[in-house]
């Protein structure tokens, strides 16, 4: 997919995997390393807002995986907040889960677009 960039494509693949945000820089980085996480958290937050506000993904916290079953969904100021927010990336085995969905907006990311 040669015309979304490499971090989108990372984006978009953890996207339809439900995946928690800290999943994106893991595998961005290829390392468990959280200090190598944080270098590219501006990066990741700036693609997954404004690909929220386009309708291609949706975050949501909630207390378990999927976060997006039973959670809350986080748009606008507080989404905002919670991407620049270092916590919201670290890993964790409690609650809350804050996770990505790929939602049926997302297919046009899928193919190249028209000229």
């Amino acid at each position: 997919m040669d015309w979304l960039s490499v971090e989108e494509e990372c984006v978009l693949v953890n996207a339809k995997e439900m995946s928690p945000l800290w999943s994106v820089l893991a595998d961005w980085t290829d390392s468990e390393d959280e200090a190598e996480w944080s270098a590219v958290i501006p990066v990741f937050a700036e693609i997954i807002g404004r690909w929220e506000r386009s309708g291609y993904v949706e975050v949501y916290r909630g207390e378990e995986w999927p976060a997006h079953q039973g959670g809350e969904r986080l748009t606008g100021d507080v989404l905002e907040e919670t991407l620049r927010r270092p916590s919201t990336w670290e890993y964790r085995e409690r609650p809350p889960v804050i996770g990505l969905l790929a939602v049926p907006g997302s297919s046009v990311l899928y193919s190249p677009p028209s000229d």
